[in-house]
């Protein structure tokens, strides 16, 4: 109450221009509502990584994340979620943090590609796929998240990849036993 009654003196004083405020507080306000409308429904692609090693819990990917990424302000994940392979989280457990609940951007490609970052959802499997398969409670948990998350979102099968299938992306992430085609059939 106390601030409008402020702008009004300062409006009644002349100290600001009335159509300058107008026009500045109306676009504001407007950029406000758009941007909310925006900012959870900008998802457009979904990347699966996998952690490239055995254990793997919120806390330790979001101490992972803050090691390798000392100046990123975002105390989170890296990615927006992760799914257990029962060390760590339960097997084909389902887990998030903050980053996913306020739709903030991901870190788990390279800067290079930092619309896949801003845009794009991030799933982890617990595991290192290079060494083994993907065990089969874990990667019906993946189909099921990735499904809903398309259907959320609007996410068309061409906008889910592996990490290295990313442009400018050098890794095999996630791993050589990942099934990368069998997935794209099964989210199909």
């Amino acid at each position: 109450m106390q601030y409008f009654f402020c702008v009004d003196i300062i409006l009644f004083m002349g100290l600001i221009n009335r159509r300058k405020f107008a026009i500045g507080t109306t676009l504001f306000a407007a950029s406000a509502i758009l941007g909310s409308f925006y900012w959870g429904r900008r998802w457009n692609y979904i990347i699966i990584h996998h952690s490239a090693g055995d254990f793997g819990t919120v806390e330790s990917l979001r101490q992972v994340h803050k090691e390798r990424q000392k100046h990123d302000p975002i105390d989170a994940i890296a990615y927006h979620y992760i799914i257990g392979n029962g060390n760590g989280l339960g097997m084909g457990e389902i887990a998030s943090d903050w980053r996913t609940e306020y739709d903030i951007w991901g870190a788990h490609v390279s800067l290079k590609n930092f619309d896949r970052n801003f845009r794009g959802i991030g799933i982890c499997l617990i595991g290192h796929l290079d060494l083994n398969p993907v065990p089969a409670k874990q990667y019906a948990s993946l189909v099921a998240l990735t499904k809903r998350l398309m259907s959320k979102y609007d996410i068309p099968v061409r906008n889910v990849t592996g990490h290295g299938m990313v442009a400018g992306e050098y890794t095999d992430c996630p791993g050589q036993y990942f099934p990368l085609e069998q997935f794209l059939r099964d989210v199909s």
